[in-house]
C-alpha cells in the first residue's frame, strides 16, 4: 500500500483513469480529448462517491466506493463530452 493514501482515493483513481482511457478509445476523435475525458470522468466519479449513489442491488463497494454507479455515470459523462467540438 502507498503510504499515506486512502484506499478509497486510490480505487477512485485507478477507476477514473480506466474509464477515461477506455472511453477515449471507444468515443475519442483527437488526443485533446484525452485530458477532457479524463476531467469528465473524475468529476462523475467524485458524484457518484460524494453523494453515495447506489442502486438497489446488493453489490460490494469496496472502501465505500460505489463502483459500479461512478463507471456508468462516468460513461454517460463522456458521451456528452464526445459530442463538444473540441
Amino acid at each position: 500500500m502507498i503510504e499515506g493514501i486512502a484506499p478509497a482515493t486510490l480505487l477512485l483513481l485507478l477507476i477514473v483513469t480506466a474509464c477515461a482511457t477506455l472511453g477515449h478509445l471507444l468515443l475519442g476523435r483527437s488526443w485533446v480529448q484525452l485530458p477532457l475525458f479524463w476531467l469528465a470522468s473524475l468529476l462523475s466519479c467524485l458524484i457518484a462517491f460524494g453523494l453515495q449513489w447506489r442502486f438497489p442491488l446488493d453489490l460490494p463497494s469496496p472502501a465505500g466506493v460505489p463502483v459500479l454507479e461512478a463507471v456508468l455515470l462516468s460513461f454517460v459523462v463522456m458521451m456528452i463530452v464526445s459530442r463538444l467540438r473540441v
